[in-house]
């Protein structure tokens, strides 16, 4: 009988650890235009030292984005499967790009942060991308947004920027 508890607790507890790891669904991705004023924040993690923030309509769904100054791109996903106590989701956001060489000289092919993603009911709704807003920024190549949890991808959307 004892045996039978065992196994019905490492069963249980298997399934409990499945329970709290987190599925992630990209939902839409291409360009975006912004449908509100852009609020541009100083974020000295990313390339261009900046983020901008607000909300935005989709374009064009497409992995390749044209080149044009002001063009914004990136994703929408949800992550589902964790638990309904935990308020936030820490994620590291990993960003590889083609190469920049910047104004004071430095060159950058890319960035990353941790975050916490704020989580209603085990539930995170979000979106994340890149506005192309500087010269050095207008370069053609691949571009891959990787979403790591503990260490490992949660998510990963891949794009090709190029000039029309």
């Amino acid at each position: 009988m004892s045996k039978q508890i065992f196994v019905a607790v490492v069963l249980l507890s298997v399934a409990t650890v499945a329970a709290a790891a987190p599925q992630a669904e990209i939902k839409e991705y291409g360009y975006y235009e912004f449908v509100t004023e852009a609020k541009r924040s100083m974020h000295p993690a990313t390339t261009s030292g900046f983020v901008q923030t607000g909300e935005a309509r989709l374009v064009k769904q497409t992995e390749r984005i044209p080149i044009a100054k002001g063009r914004l791109f990136g994703f929408r996903f949800i992550i589902t499967g964790m638990n309904p106590t935990i308020g936030q989701l820490p994620v590291e956001l990993v960003v590889t790009h083609p190469k920049m060489e910047k104004p004071d000289g430095s060159s950058a092919t890319g960035y990353r942060y941790t975050l916490g993603l704020t989580l209603d009911q085990g539930v995170v709704e979000d979106q994340t991308g890149y506005r192309l807003n500087e010269d050095y920024e207008m370069v053609e190549g691949e571009w891959v947004f990787e979403y790591r949890f503990m260490n490992k991808p949660l998510m990963v959307q891949r794009f090709t920027t190029y000039k029309p």
